[in-house]
């Protein structure tokens, strides 16, 4: 059988209790409660013995563990490339009335622009989110920790693209005006443009619910 390895840790913890202090009160090996912490399978006689020298309940270590699956994805900047590129093409198309130096500086600006934010990674693990534009540009993370809680939210249209500040945060965005708005814990929030909100939210949802059962 399997038993939740965080309220185990936990209850060992709340004692003060080594590994080797909980398997000399259980009656048991030191490598069977190593064995238990890191797989979570145990016998219903080493559950007895564990669950009587943490005084509690059996059912309690039996309580189903959250399980947790990380998110990965990358939002492409499809419509920035349209528009970046059809405006070097008008721009080039009327070379003749600009001089050679102002050439060089406006296709620069945008081929640099255009590199940089060309896609936005998230990625939201156990304990924190990572997110960057393009090669891995202004790299950002946040603790799950931080959290309150996210939902999903439409930017106006005239938020743009690219990192905004918010009247009481950040947004980063890289196409369309979907987003999942993560609210944090100091009062401040931070927006995530993404083309597939509700997973995002899924994932920090996932997250935020396993740091708290680990937590608790």
């Amino acid at each position: 059988m399997k038993i939740n390895r965080s309220r185990l840790k936990s209850l060992r913890t709340d004692k003060l209790w080594s590994q080797e202090q909980l398997a000399e009160a259980a009656g048991l090996s030191l490598r069977t409660i190593q064995r238990v912490e890191s797989s979570g399978k145990t016998s219903m006689d080493s559950l007895a013995a564990i669950a009587a020298a943490l005084e509690t309940d059996k059912a309690l270590l039996l309580e189903a563990e959250l399980e947790f699956k990380a998110y990965r994805h990358t939002q492409y900047a499809y419509l920035m490339w349209v528009v970046s590129f059809s405006f070097l093409s008008i721009y080039l198309a009327n070379l003749q009335r600009t001089t050679m130096a102002s050439h060089f500086i406006v296709a620069g600006v945008m081929f640099i622009l255009v590199v940089l934010f060309f896609s936005l990674s998230i990625r939201v693990s156990e304990d924190r989110i990572n997110w960057h534009f393009g090669p891995r540009f202004w790299k950002k993370e946040l603790p799950i920790a931080e959290i309150d809680s996210c939902e999903v939210v439409r930017n106006n249209v005239l938020l743009g693209w690219g990192i905004r500040m918010l009247s009481d945060g950040w947004m980063y965005n890289v196409s369309g005006l979907l987003a999942v708005e993560i609210r944090l814990k100091s009062g401040s929030a931070i927006r995530l443009g993404s083309d597939e909100p509700n997973y995002l939210k899924e994932a920090i949802d996932g997250a935020i619910a396993l740091h708290n059962s680990r937590a608790a």
